[in-house]
């Protein structure tokens, strides 16, 4: 009876085993895969569970491996040395001691780690070999890849069959190391002889072509490594890289949130990977839901700029402001003038004259070293709305002057800043006071600008666009009329041609709606000519030209009185309101 309870328990204890040792050696499999994958807090939790239950020296070498990948120094060394302790022929958990050695620099303790470990095992136990030469890949400071060659070429010799895959993938990351590229793409896809389906080796193959910045060969064999496997996370951070350096900012945020997910990572700085990623994606509000979540977590200031930056694009102004100005007081040394083009926006947009005033002084900081955006023109736009026309003459002209391809608008909005504030000389309350003859060569130094503007507007838009702006030809002859006194203007004619050019234009336009834009400027120069030509005695043809206006306008009390013989003509206006009109682009 005692005999036949022995037996089963001996059959219970050995079925136990038999089904107890397969489930926790795939258990270290799966941890090992997650460990790749970069599902470090699912490793963690299995191998910190498989150590526990079974502190065995195989258990403690992956604990502390993974203690060891995921920079965890001191962990790793308790957990490598209490595996030696468990077993002193097992000499994985020396080689794990020479790892975390190697990563706080100490080159000699970590060699002679893996020297005896190697003696130890006759050089004969590949595990030991291909471990030891992949901890002398692992440190980016403490790296020795010959070495690691050295081995992985004794573990080769031995591998006849051509089965592990892991030797030629721990070969091409010692190539990889020694930016040796073809050797390592060779080694890369041994291993995928060896294993087809493997994810690691197509990633890193895409790798070593994102390190050579051929973005869209990285990307097909990102593609390749994700059918592999779609849950082998790396591939989707690599992926996103190589598709931002592409510009395809909004994939690449994509495949970074799938890098997240599938990681499980909590990472901060890498969150605010995703939110970099989501702000050149345009999404803003995405970019800022990441950063909330780093709030407490990280001390970085790149955050307030970050904010900053979103908060301005989605028009939360005041938000923006206080974000922007707590970056550039806290990390003056990282501020770029980015920084300050933002800042100003979103000061630009509190619609306040002390927004207004902060905007202009920090895009004009952004806009000296500013190489992307001509952020003169902004400034200049920002004048001329507040109707500071002369400084918007000036910025229009530097916007001109720095941008290779300058907008026609650019040259339509220099002469009417300059034509606007041919009016104000002199009246400006922010201007120094003038006497009379300064106001007169005030005047006429910004309309005659205006007339050479409106002259450069136009031969820009005829040579961009292939069309004509009759509009410019009217500006000029008003600019030309009052740079000077009326009895001056009208006796030289010089103002003559403008108006002449501009009527032949507007009448041949072929656009109803358009034309009959042109109306009220139509009759500003035919009354113009009108007196032009009385000035010069020619009543016959000032009466054609008056005659034009009431065409035009049968009312026109103005004409009338001046056709009438009975009753003095009444001297003719020429003025016509300045038009804020627009050019195609």
């Amino acid at each position: 009876m005692m005999n036949n309870q022995k037996k089963s328990l001996l059959t219970i204890l050995f079925v136990g085993a038999s089904i107890t040792a397969p489930l926790m050696a795939q258990d270290v499999q799966t941890a090992l895969k997650d460990i790749d994958a970069e599902r470090f807090a699912k490793a963690g939790q299995t191998l910190t569970q498989l150590a526990s239950s079974s502190p065995s020296a195989d258990n403690q070498f992956y604990l502390g491996y993974y203690y060891l990948k995921t920079g965890q120094l001191d962990q790793a060394k308790a957990a490598f040395e209490k595996g030696a302790a468990a077993d002193g022929k097992n000499q994985l958990n020396n080689i794990g001691l020479a790892g975390v050695a190697l990563s706080k620099k100490d080159r000699a303790a970590a060699k002679t780690l893996i020297d005896n470990a190697v003696n130890q095992t006759k050089s004969k136990n590949q595990d030991v070999l291909v471990r030891a030469a992949e901890m002398y890949t692992i440190s980016e400071q403490t790296n020795d890849p010959a070495e690691a060659l050295r081995l992985l070429t004794i573990a080769d010799e031995k591998d006849k069959k051509n089965e592990r895959a892991d030797i030629e993938m721990t070969m091409g990351d010692a190539y990889f190391l020694k930016n040796d590229g073809g050797n390592a793409i060779t080694k890369y896809e041994n291993a995928l002889t060896i294993s087809p389906t493997l994810a690691e080796a197509n990633f890193k193959i895409g790798q070593l072509y994102l390190r050579g910045k051929n973005y869209v060969k990285a990307q097909e064999f990102f593609k390749l490594a994700i059918q592999n496997d779609p849950e082998f996370a790396p591939t989707y951070r690599a992926f996103a890289d190589a598709l931002a350096n592409s510009r395809a900012y909004k994939a690449a945020a994509q495949n970074y949130e799938l890098y997240i997910q599938k990681s499980g990572t909590t990472d901060p700085e890498l969150l605010l990977d995703v939110a970099r990623y989501k702000f050149l994606a345009e999404d803003y509000q995405g970019a800022i839901t990441y950063l909330d979540q780093l709030k407490g977590k990280i001390n970085n200031p790149i955050i307030d700029r970050m904010y900053g930056w979103a908060y301005t694009a989605l028009g939360k102004n005041n938000e923006a402001v206080e974000s922007l100005n707590r970056f550039i007081s806290t990390a003056p040394q990282k501020v770029i003038y980015d920084d300050y083009k933002y800042l100003g926006r979103a000061q630009g947009q509190l619609g306040t004259p002390e927004g207004d005033s902060l905007s202009i002084v920090n895009l004009e900081k952004a806009a000296v070293e500013d190489t992307t955006e001509n952020l003169y023109r902004e400034i200049a736009k920002k004048y001329y709305d507040i109707k500071r026309y002369d400084k918007a003459a000036d910025y229009y002209a530097k916007t001109i002057q720095k941008d290779k391809k300058p907008l026609n608008n650019d040259y339509l909005f220099n002469a009417l800043s300059n034509y606007q504030y041919g009016f104000r000389v002199g009246r400006d309350s922010l201007a120094a006071p003038m006497d009379t003859a300064q106001i007169r060569v005030g005047r006429q130094t910004y309309f005659l600008r205006a007339d050479s503007a409106f002259a450069q507007m136009a031969q820009q838009v005829e040579k961009t666009a292939g069309e004509t702006y009759p509009l410019a030809y009217y500006y000029r002859g008003q600019s030309t009329y009052y740079a000077y006194p009326p009895t001056v203007s009208l006796a030289s004619g010089a103002a003559v041609p403008h108006y002449e050019k501009f009527i032949e234009m507007a009448n041949a336009e072929p656009d109803s709606t358009k034309k009959q834009s042109y109306l009220k400027n139509l009759i500003t120069s035919y009354k113009f000519l009108a007196s032009y030509n009385l000035a010069k005695k020619d009543e016959a043809k000032a009466k054609e030209y008056f005659n034009k206006v009431l065409e035009l306008d049968p009312n026109d009390a103005d004409v009338k009185k001046a056709l009438d013989p009975a009753k003095p003509a009444a001297k003719p206006a020429t003025k016509a309101p300045a038009k804020k009109s627009s050019a195609s682009k």
